[in-house]
């Protein structure tokens, strides 16, 4: 069972923010900011190409609610999304990521060794895609 499948069913303790029959959106144990929030099905698909087209709807409409209501509340300077999958997703259940930003958190991307490339370079590499 995963971890949003026990929060799902009360064995573990989550602030919820959201829930219906099939989405779920909880506070992050270890919130990058205040404000941090999940969005994840119900039940337990793994990755973003194996959730129904209908669940991924419900959680984009949820994703909209919950940026408006972040922006009311922490008034940040943005909003940042993530979603992992494969082996980068820790949970081994879908989830969307939703947290404030703000000047100076800190939080970031950090570039490998590809640097930037060019145009025509990019063009090369994404033929056929």
């Amino acid at each position: 069972m995963t971890i949003v499948e026990k929060i799902v069913a009360r064995e573990l303790d989550a602030l919820i923010v959201y829930e219906s029959n099939d989405v779920i959106a909880f506070a992050d144990h270890d919130p990058i900011n205040s404000g941090h929030i999940l969005i994840a099905p119900t039940q337990c698909y793994e990755s973003f190409i194996d959730l129904p087209i209908a669940i991924h709807d419900e959680i984009q409409q949820v994703a909209r609610d919950l940026y408006q209501r972040i922006t009311a509340k922490f008034n940040p300077q943005g909003i940042t999304f993530i979603q992992n999958n494969g082996k980068f997703n820790d949970l081994g259940h879908y989830h969307l990521h939703i947290f404030p930003r703000f000047d100076g958190d800190r939080f970031g991307w950090t570039s490998n060794e590809h640097g930037l490339q060019s145009p025509d370079m990019l063009r090369e590499k994404l033929a056929g895609l």
